[in-house]
């Protein structure tokens, strides 16, 4: 398998993506949100943490973390919407998310198809 490096824009664009998920991270605190019901944060919580996850394997340079990122993107957007969620934060995340992955898109040839990577070696 050969080594595959990760160019200087997708370590750019991730590190502001991770910042930008890790931000979000708090709205499952607040108390807007705890209102909604009992599973909701939960929810919201899970799709935070799916989302960090796939930025780690963009950041890996990995496929699947680019084909997480969009799944986790369309069921946000299907969860915000179901939520009534239409505020700042709702188009703001549209909006970074769809940048985000029309250039994950662009990069995604570059992208390693393993799951995981080969270079193990035993003690």
């Amino acid at each position: 398998m050969a080594q595959v490096t990760r160019p200087k824009d997708i370590r750019i664009v991730t590190i502001i993506a991770l910042i930008l998920v890790l931000l979000a991270f708090p709205m499952l605190f607040t108390p807007s949100i705890k209102r909604m019901g009992d599973f909701i944060p939960m929810i919201l919580g899970i799709i935070i943490t799916m989302q960090f996850v796939s930025l780690i394997g963009i950041w890996h340079m990995k496929q699947w973390g680019v084909q997480l990122f969009i799944i986790m993107f369309c069921i946000r957007v299907i969860t915000f919407m179901f939520l009534d969620l239409y505020e700042f934060r709702f188009f703001f995340n549209i909006f970074y998310s769809v940048t985000w992955i029309v250039f994950f898109l662009i990069h995604y040839r570059k992208l390693d198809a393993n799951l995981y990577n080969v270079r193990w070696y035993p003690c």
